[in-house]
């Protein structure tokens, strides 16, 4: 898990309080430090958007806030770990850009790395001919296709087939349009590549480059500490006048 902890100091402020208003701070403080959260937790997701080419709601949605509560009066901006159900973790493929590094192999990678196609210091990038999705990525139907033919039973987004007897007699262009991996040592670049069904030519899909390490582009923390700076005491304001307000 990365985080950012959001602190608020009130020492000086408390010590001119009413009693009303004394018993009422920790509901005040709670409030602020929950809303100041999830302001942060926006602009870190606007920031993703400005350093990132096209990031997906799924990258998005890994920047997530704890929430404070009267008995726990701390509150913070988080990129998941083990919190999400299913896929890669946030941490995986947010944390090198946050805190630079490697990244993560996807499942997929993973897979081909266990087959004995990629080695563990590669990653698998896709070539001009590849299909991508809105966001740049390769299309889970296209890497479904792909690891079906080097016969490895890909169980990443709901899919758990090999390319059987069955499908090739649906389609006959799919069977003849095979993808493999280029042998080692060969001539050709390591990586997936695919034979066209009608001219017999091959062409690469899916190359395997060198692992780099990420440079920091999401300064999660400094982000964060910008936003309450700027808001915390805006947020303090309104949160202590509904705290005194609502007393009982």
């Amino acid at each position: 898990m990365i985080d950012a902890h959001i602190k608020f100091d009130l020492s000086r402020f408390e010590r001119s309080l009413r009693d009303i208003e004394r018993k009422q701070l920790p509901y005040a403080i709670m409030l602020t430090l929950n809303e100041t959260a999830k302001g942060g937790r926006l602009e870190v997701q606007r920031e993703m958007d400005r350093v990132f080419d096209r990031p997906t709601p799924y990258a998005k949605r890994g920047v997530v806030f704890d929430r404070a509560t009267r008995q726990n009066l701390q509150a913070a901006v988080v990129v998941t770990g083990d919190r999400t159900k299913g896929g890669l973790p946030a941490t995986a493929f947010l944390g090198p850009q946050i805190e630079g590094g490697m990244r993560s192999h996807k499942a997929f990678e993973r897979q081909l790395i266990q087959r004995g196609h990629m080695k563990a210091n590669e990653v698998a990038v896709p070539a001009k001919r590849a299909p991508l999705d809105r966001y740049g990525n390769m299309t889970q139907g296209f890497l479904n296709r792909v690891l079906a033919d080097l016969q490895i039973d890909y169980r990443g987004a709901g899919a758990t087939r090999t390319r059987t007897e069955t499908s090739l007699k649906r389609n006959k262009n799919y069977k003849n349009a095979r993808f493999f991996a280029a042998k080692r040592p060969g001539h050709l670049y390591p990586g997936v590549w695919r034979r066209d069904p009608t001219t017999q030519a091959i062409f690469p899909v899916i190359l395997f480059v060198p692992q780099s390490s990420y440079r920091i582009r999401l300064r999660l923390r400094e982000v964060v500490e910008r936003y309450v700076n700027a808001n915390i005491h805006d947020h303090f304001a309104a949160a202590f006048e509904r705290a005194v307000r609502t007393a009982r």
